[in-house]
């Protein structure tokens, strides 16, 4: 069961991702990778937007993509983290860059037409990111997005089980569920699927730095506040040696899902031109 946003502690997660601004590109393979999958699915996706937004836009990796794909539309970047915002790689995109909460989007009602947004669904509840990406689009307009299932990180949460019982890895929801949150949202015929992917690193040390890089540290109100000491950290580093393979590396799961819906064409009182909405770079 995927925790609820209660679960997070919001301000520990801006945090991580503003301390990850300056490292995130360096680390972010599997961020980009998955976000040029995502850019990828959009030629098949009958659509030409006015305006698109990138949900969760980071430094702007999926942004320049959507540019690329996109060469005439408004193009808006949306991250909770304003260091994130003012990183090179987003700077140079042309995108309207806005600080905000994808779970209260500042963006006014049916102004967009496409929305993307790449591995940011596990720092929020779904059912709050839905209901506003429901309310921002245009009839007819499209969601597509990337989110992690229940067996991202397996071997960690299973390595972390065996040193204590303090939640260590975020629960993810799985395709299923997210299915049915859309579809109550108000989204119409939802596509997912799946897909698994394996990282490898020489040493455990490197997977926690990767995640650190990227702003993927524990943000649970219920995680443990003390340091890990010595103690504690040989015993993670022991558990997860059991699982090196054969190649001499140690794996690191990731079950990516991946998610298309549509808003339901009807029609509307009134017509929205624009997305009345400044760019805020301020805390």
């Amino acid at each position: 069961m995927a925790q609820s946003s209660a679960e997070l502690e919001r301000s520990a997660v801006k945090r991580h991702f503003s301390e990850a601004a300056s490292s995130f590109d360096s680390a972010a393979l599997l961020h980009q990778r998955v976000a040029e999958e995502l850019a990828d699915r959009l030629q098949y996706v009958r659509l030409s937007p006015a305006v698109a937004l990138d949900l969760g836009c980071a430094t702007g990796f999926c942004t320049a993509l959507l540019a690329e794909r996109y060469p005439q539309i408004q193009l808006i970047g949306l991250d909770l983290s304003c260091a994130m915002l003012t990183q090179n790689a987003m700077l140079k995109t042309r995108a309207v860059r806005v600080a905000g909460d994808a779970e209260s989007l500042p963006l006014v009602e049916q102004s967009v037409d496409l929305v993307v947004s790449n591995l940011l669904l596990p720092w929020c509840e779904p059912a709050n990111l839905f209901g506003e990406v429901h309310r921002v689009l245009r009839p007819a307009g499209v969601f597509v997005f990337s989110s992690l299932g229940p067996d991202t990180l397996k071997e960690l949460k299973r390595a972390w089980s065996i040193v204590d019982d303090t939640p260590h890895v975020h629960a993810f929801m799985d395709m299923h569920n997210l299915g049915d949150t859309l579809v109550a949202a108000g989204f119409a015929e939802p596509v997912m699927d799946i897909e698994v992917l394996t990282m490898t690193y020489d040493t455990l040390s490197g997977l926690l730095d990767d995640l650190r890089a990227t702003g993927g540290s524990n943000a649970l109100h219920a995680r443990r506040r003390t340091l890990t000491g010595r103690y504690r950290a040989e015993r993670l580093q022991t558990a997860y040696e059991s699982f090196r393979g054969a190649d001499g590396r140690l794996p690191s799961t990731w079950e990516i899902v991946y998610g298309v819906a549509w808003r339901p064409e009807r029609s509307v009182a009134s017509e929205t031109d624009g997305v009345g909405v400044p760019v805020r770079l301020g805390n």
